[in-house]
């Protein structure tokens, strides 16, 4: 639920945290809670494919960032056909090979 720490596949950070993100990047009104539940699914969601492709999130500033672009390009694209960006592929592609 939000507001509680993720352990989730060796992810350790908080899901409310990211979510307060998400919602500020798709600019929903942090009184808004409609889709909270929805979003929340798509992060733990997001943070598990991530991991399973062999990137270990730490929950650092850099990987909170990672996974809330990670989680809106998912979302924004999730009906429309075409590639990652190139700065959201090579931003994954350097998180793994620092793992």
């Amino acid at each position: 639920a939000s507001g509680e720490h993720a352990r989730q596949q060796g992810v350790n950070m908080n899901i409310a945290d990211v979510l307060s993100l998400v919602k500020i990047r798709l600019n929903r009104p942090p009184g808004d809670t409609a889709l909270d539940e929805y979003f929340t699914r798509r992060i733990e969601a997001a943070s598990a494919r991530l991991e399973k492709t062999g990137i270990h999130l730490t929950g650092g500033a850099d990987d909170v960032m990672f996974l809330v672009d990670y989680t809106v390009w998912q979302y924004q694209n999730r009906d429309k056909p075409g590639d990652m960006p190139d700065w959201l592929r090579l931003e994954r592609r350097e998180r793994w090979l620092a793992d």
